[in-house]
């Protein structure tokens, strides 16, 4: 909202409970710019009452009258006093945990005022310029930026002020940030398949992303990326031998002790718009919600050794790296990064449950033990590893930790933006471009298109049900969500299980803390794991992805859809693929430049945002497919759905 004029403003004092007198102390109308002067001498503890009153809003300039009240709550004597829906949203915060006690307002105010930018939102007055017309990020800026963002939400949505207010709640409540929306993948099924969430509220954010873009941006913050604050990691320039330029294994070998010294480093962000993380306490940090804090960005690692082909170089890097990971044991969990261990509220362990954070209360699953071997059967809380990272945030992490993307920002960690952003379109909550390019190759036509198919191609994969005809999202029923990302190894099995880290592909040693195959490697085969590799092609010799699913990441089988095979999971519901290295290249390729997936139509869908993709073999082929990126809801989290349109 913008300044609300000729409002009600009324004092009441709070006791030590924490309940308000039953009579205002002071009262006082505000002028026709929103300010307002109390006179008396104040008591703290107080509670500010806000009703009435007229006001134009930021988003869309439109005079609207104030129909519901708005409070603030100063434990002290502030500078000023400025009441808004953020100040609204920690009295509502606090009174949810119990009441207006001191620890409930203190606590609010902390997740509250890092949710919008760091900044006290119960001090701190916005400064309004035209968009573009400041290059500083002040506390003003932010503050004016938090107002819009609120605004644009609101009225984008159509809801009221009292159900924004609750939207401010929940995200600061998940440690969420007004730049970033809590993202990842969808939990565990009883089949074993994953299901991306459609109900993530990104309501704010959203909003923000929006308002920048706005005519009527008055912040003169023109991108949240700008609001990012990040621990670079630094660049590292190494020697490697000739072999290791294209090979893995010798890659690892040769550097195991640099990835060891970037695990050990500082993983997470930290600086403003991080809820406080530090050097010093981002492995055990508690109050960022349940996917913990975010990753930081390492510098690139490079090498003269293999000036002649980086991309080779870069591919086999990345396996040395997801190889490296694999090693360590860690968990298939809703977490950014790998070394953060959740605290206790976020760990239920109860029979039966797997991942699912807001569904079960729980942030990894229970079929990873402490000493990093996996179990075929839920574990009790105590024997459960805590730490790992999901499908999507393994992807954005590996590429991440090996420099790769380190030039245009992390890969988004929310599977629906990875999966189908192709740049800083209208659907994302982040506005930032994604690197690569999608490709058309699905499990129509992936058996021909394998050879094209490169070590780090990144291959998205569909739920098996499909959004019903029932559905409010109306616009894509009948298409199924985009739920789960994997990553192409360029390896058979026999290839694995005969080079020199054999032993670690060897089924005998399945679920042990040192294997490299994923403990449910059972569900994927039509035939016994320990017969793997006893024949040839995709018959007991399938090609091997790595995927952090179940247990967390490991190499499970790919088999693609063919006149004698029925496929795997993974072949079944293969939707596209996601190229990274040498992407330029793929655009130029005669084999792949018709299988390139662009965007070619913007609108509003049934519910938010949408953007249309297709590739011009895909529009003009008998198996056609369609991509459609679209927020579920006007603040909802960006989901990826794959249509078929032959």
């Amino acid at each position: 909202m913008g300044p609300v004029a000729n409002a009600m403003v009324a004092i009441h004092e709070l006791s030590a409970d924490g309940t308000p007198s039953e009579r205002p102390v002071a009262s006082t109308t505000t002028a026709s710019d929103g300010t307002f002067v109390l006179r008396p001498t104040l008591r703290y503890p107080l509670l500010v009452r806000v009703t009435g009153g007229t006001y134009q809003e930021e988003a869309t300039g439109s005079n609207a009258t104030m129909t519901s009240e708005i409070d603030a709550v100063y434990l002290n004597a502030p500078s000023q006093m400025i009441v808004s829906a953020y100040s609204n949203a920690i009295v509502a915060d606090a009174r949810a945990a119990g009441g207006l006690s001191a620890d409930n307002i203190a606590a609010a105010i902390a997740r509250v005022n890092a949710f919008a930018g760091d900044i006290d939102v119960q001090q701190t007055a916005p400064v309004f310029v035209q968009a573009g017309a400041s290059t500083d990020i002040t506390d003003g800026a932010k503050m004016a930026l938090a107002l819009g963002a609120e605004s644009q939400s609101r009225t984008t949505a159509g809801i009221s002020i009292t159900a924004s207010t609750m939207n401010i709640v929940a995200q600061s409540g998940n440690g969420e940030t007004i730049t970033d929306c809590h993202a990842g993948a969808g939990d565990t099924a009883a089949d074993g398949t994953l299901a991306a969430s459609a109900s993530g509220n990104c309501a704010i954010t959203a909003g923000a992303a929006d308002y920048v873009k706005g005519a009527r941006n008055r912040s003169g913050i023109a991108s949240l990326a700008a609001l990012r604050n990040v621990l670079p990691g630094k660049p590292d320039a190494i020697i490697v031998s000739s072999a290791a330029c294209n090979d893995r294994d010798i890659l690892l070998a040769q550097h195991g002790a640099l990835f060891k010294a970037r695990q050990d480093e500082v993983q997470a962000q930290t600086g403003n718009n991080t809820h406080g993380v530090t050097a010093a306490n981002w492995k055990d940090f508690a109050n960022g919600g349940s996917w913990g804090p975010r990753a930081a960005t390492y510098g690139a690692i490079t090498t003269t050794s293999c000036s002649s082909d980086v991309g080779t170089f870069q591919r086999e890097l990345l396996m040395a790296v997801e190889n490296y990971w694999v090693d360590q044991g860690i968990n298939y969990c809703h977490h950014h990064v790998p070394g953060w261990t959740p605290p206790l509220k976020f760990r239920n362990s109860s029979p039966g449950s797997t991942s699912g954070g807001g569904s079960s209360g729980m942030t990894c699953t229970a079929y990873r033990n402490r000493d990093r071997s996996q179990s075929l059967t839920p574990l009790k809380h105590d024997d459960t590893n805590w730490q790992g990272v999901d499908c999507s945030d393994f992807t954005s992490w590996v590429y991440n930790f090996s420099g790769i993307t380190h030039e245009g920002g992390n890969l988004e960690t929310g599977i629906g933006t990875q999966a189908c952003s192709t740049g800083a379109d209208a659907v994302s909550t982040s506005g930032q471009e994604q690197p690569g390019v999608l490709l058309d190759i699905n499990h129509d036509n992936v058996t021909s298109m394998l050879a094209y198919l490169k070590p780090g191609d990144l291959l998205y994969i569909t739920a098996t049900s499909t959004v019903p005809s029932g559905s409010p999202l109306s616009n894509v029923a009948g298409a199924a969500t985009v739920s789960h990302v994997v990553t192409w190894t360029g390896k058979r099995f026999n290839d694995l299980r005969n080079g020199p880290e054999g032993w670690r592909f060897d089924p005998a040693r399945l679920g042990s803390a040192d294997s490299r195959l994923g403990g449910d490697l059972a569900s994927y085969l039509p035939y016994p794991p320990a017969e793997l590799g006893t024949g040839t092609g995709d018959d007991k010799n399938p090609w091997m992805i790595v995927d952090s699913h179940y247990a967390g990441p490991a190499y499970r089988p790919f088999v693609a859809v063919t006149a004698s095979s029925k496929g795997d999971w993974y072949g079944q519901n293969l939707s596209h693929v996601r190229r990274i290295i040498d992407a330029d290249a793929a655009r130029t390729d005669p084999a792949l430049a018709s299988l390139v997936i662009e965007a070619h139509s913007t609108g509003n869908g049934a519910y938010g945002k949408a953007v249309t993709l297709s590739s011009t073999l895909g529009r003009a082929g008998s198996h056609a497919h369609q991509w459609i990126y679209q927020r579920p809801s006007a603040g909802g989290t960006p989901q990826c759905y794959r249509m078929n349109t032959q």
